[in-house]
């Protein structure tokens, strides 16, 4: 049972996050330049990797594992971009759909690398998952809207592949160690890479202090809350699938993400406008059931 309420904090928590991401986006930042963010959450992630390294100690992975450990983190600290350049011109639910195209990259990943046979009812997934995304692209009766909504899905399709190569190579470059030591390595490659991305750009330099300066306690208590619920989520998650079946914790996990998202988007912008932020027409509402409920079958099927 513990490893069901562990799946249901990481689905919660994931939920949450996406919704402060797209409020630090549209209302703090004014979709301007958010990518800034980086300079936070990469502090955050180095002291969280000397924390873990504090308290567990270093253990030996050799050369090549802590290189490819830094190089899930190079990699998911890249992700993060197109993500949050996508977030422009897209609700929480929205992008909640779009990122569940990851168990499919994971699927495709797993046949072709390492040689796993895909069954028909994961291949039935493999189509149903896609379907929700081209449902919601279809919703757009606008033609802007639409087009926006194409260049919103190649950014959180590059994050997807991005973040899912990021995951595949920790779980084969950490397996036979401690999940504290591979979680550091991976920690700390991404708040390095992330300070790297920061001091690389002057104009987003100039972005984070201008906002910091003009709305400093909104961005910093909103990042600190967001950061702590993902790293307590990750860490729910990641417990989880080591106490319970890891296919079954997947689907748990995915499907509840996908449906908090949905109920949340709704009472939240009635509740919290700004931070809900979801457009509530009937067309796009209908819309967003479809392909959340088609992305729910698609991830059960998938697993």
């Amino acid at each position: 049972m513990l490893w069901l309420i562990l799946s249901a904090v990481n689905a919660l928590g994931y939920a949450i996050c996406g919704f402060t991401d797209n409020y630090v986006t549209d209302v703090l930042f004014k979709a301007k330049k958010q990518e800034s963010i980086k300079i936070f959450s990469g502090a955050s992630y180095i002291l969280t990797a000397i924390v873990l390294f504090s308290i567990f100690g270093i253990q030996d992975v050799g050369i090549g594992r802590m290189a490819w450990l830094l190089l899930s983190g190079i990699l998911s600290s890249t992700a993060s971009i197109p993500y949050y350049r996508a977030l422009k011109s897209e609700e929480t639910t929205t992008a909640s759909i779009f990122l569940q195209l990851t168990p499919v990259i994971y699927l495709i990943a797993d046949a072709v690398i390492f040689g796993d046979s895909i069954s028909l009812m994961q291949m039935l997934g493999f189509f149903t998952v896609i379907m929700a995304p081209v449902v919601i692209m279809l919703s757009r009766r606008r033609k802007r809207a639409r087009k926006l909504e194409f260049k919103a899905a190649g950014g959180f399709l590059l994050y997807v592949l991005l973040a899912a190569a990021s995951g595949v190579i920790t779980a084969h470059a950490g397996e036979g160690y401690e999940f504290t030591t591979t979680f550091s390595w991976f920690m700390l490659g991404r708040g390095v890479m992330d300070f790297i991305y920061y001091f690389s750009h002057p104009s987003w330099r100039q972005r984070f202090k201008y906002v910091s300066k003009h709305n400093g306690k909104r961005l910093y208590a909103a990042l600190g809350i967001s950061q702590l619920i993902f790293l307590f989520a990750e860490f729910a998650g990641r417990y989880a699938l080591i106490i319970g079946t890891p296919a079954l914790v997947s689907v748990v996990s995915n499907a509840l993400e996908m449906i908090l998202v949905f109920v949340l988007g709704i009472i939240l912008s009635i509740i919290v406008p700004k931070f809900g932020r979801e457009k509530l027409s009937r067309h796009i509402v209908i819309a967003h059931l479809v392909a959340t409920i088609l992305a729910v079958v698609g991830i059960v099927l998938l697993n």
